[in-house]
């Protein structure tokens, strides 16, 4: 009797849960702002894109790398001192010649745009700390890779890119915990009806001990965003106040869907298995393209062996070369995990309509837009179209139909609690 109930009331186009019949929602075309934020956008990242690589070459080639080891040699006599003065004077001439760029990509672009609300002393504040945060990242990760590089010269690369399992899963714990704190307030929601509706939903998810966190990202932007972070006792549910602000109740959980799609579907496990496989690969074509400028540019650059600190320039320019070269891969593994979380959000609150004019919402804020180009979408997103995951909210229902879901293994009902 109950199945022939809820087969009735499909035929007749009632919702028995969720949004059913699904109201498709219209993409509308991008705004003119939107289109130039767009555009301006790919011209910049070819800037910054090709400033990485010129910077470290040139720093290399004059010679000038070089120069700055036997300055930290002067100044901290031993091995270890060499290795951390060198490393803060290389960053610090870094930081010194790139902050023009830094300083209009980061403060004046996004308040011409209207996208940003940072006063230029908040802004200041936090690019400083996070300078001197990426000064104390790169003293441990390369202090590691000096050591392997000079105790193992044929088989760092490999070690170094299975370190890097370790070095991320250490960074996924702290980051929540002790480095986002130091840029914004993280605190209990305000909403408390939400924040519970939220962890009823992780429940469903079986996202157990979950804890919801409101950040003021007012004070910095004008964008919209929400995640799910973190491991173990650090596993966080934090959403942006500016998102809260503006989205409805429904449209913030299909977000929270998504976010816990992430959780659930091991992202964060995959995301640092390929990533530490895309170390592996590209620290082994550093290997082997460092042994050629080290024959043949040897004296331009000033040292003969890679283990010498004034290779540095020569690491990060190859680094950053084939880690370009190897953009497409890593933004089309993460459109792929950006699809299931899609799908899952979707699964697990049936809110179609809600989810996609949500995603209107995030457009407009966001200044997104809606179907970019092939260069974009292999460079520059890290997520499917804002165009093409609308679409998908518009057409993917197979609960309307009485269909099984893809997902639907992964939740817990209330009799399962």
């Amino acid at each position: 009797m109950k199945k022939f109930l809820v087969l009735m009331f499909l035929l007749m186009g009632v919702a028995v849960w969720g949004e059913c019949p699904v109201i498709p929602v219209e993409i509308p075309p991008p705004t003119e702002t939107a289109v130039h934020y767009y555009k301006s956008g790919n011209i910049l990242w070819v800037v910054k894109a090709l400033w990485s690589l010129i910077l470290p070459a040139v720093i290399l080639f004059t010679g000038l790398s070089s120069k700055i080891r036997q300055l930290a040699r002067f100044l901290g006599r031993r091995a270890v001192w060499t290795f951390i003065i060198f490393i803060i004077l290389y960053s610090i001439l870094v930081e010194v010649v790139s902050f023009p760029l830094t300083y209009y990509s980061g403060f004046v672009r996004l308040h011409e745009y209207g996208l940003s609300s940072q006063s230029f002393g908040r802004w200041f504040n936090h690019y400083f700390m996070s300078s001197w945060i990426e000064i104390g990242t790169s003293l441990i990760i390369f202090g590691v890779l000096y050591w392997l590089i000079a105790k193992s010269p044929k088989r760092w690369w490999l070690y170094m890119g299975l370190l890097m399992i370790p070095i991320q899963i250490f960074f996924q714990i702290v980051q929540p915990l002790y480095i986002s704190p130091l840029f914004n307030k993280f605190g209990p929601m305000q909403d408390k009806q939400l924040e519970q509706n939220i962890l009823n939903l992780a429940e469903k998810a079986g996202i157990s001990g979950s804890r919801v966190f409101e950040v003021d990202k007012s004070s910095d932007t004008k964008m919209m965003n929400a995640y799910v972070t973190g491991m173990g006792s650090s596993k966080r549910i934090v959403l942006w106040d500016t998102i809260i602000k503006g989205m409805d109740e429904k449209e913030l959980l299909f977000v929270m869907g998504h976010e816990m799609g992430h959780y659930v579907l091991h992202h964060i496990w995959w995301g640092i298995l390929f990533t530490s496989a895309m170390a592996i690969l590209i620290m082994a074509l550093i290997f082997l393209a460092a042994k050629f400028f080290l024959k043949t540019c040897s004296r331009a650059m000033g040292f003969t062996e890679l283990k010498d600190v004034a290779s540095f320039p020569l690491i990060i320019l190859l680094y950053s070369f084939f880690s370009l070269v190897l953009t497409p891969v890593q933004n089309l593994f993460t459109q792929m995990e950006e699809k299931q979380a899609d799908r899952f959000g979707l699964e697990i609150t049936h809110y179609n309509h809600a989810a996609a004019t949500g995603f209107l919402k995030l457009t407009k804020s966001n200044l997104g837009y809606p179907f970019p180009g092939t260069f974009y979408m292999l460079f520059r997103s890290s997520h499917p179209s804002i165009g093409s995951r609308i679409e998908f909210f518009n057409t993917y229902h197979p609960w309307c139909d009485g269909k099984p879901s893809h997902y639907e293994k992964y939740f817990k009902s209330s009799d399962d609690s």
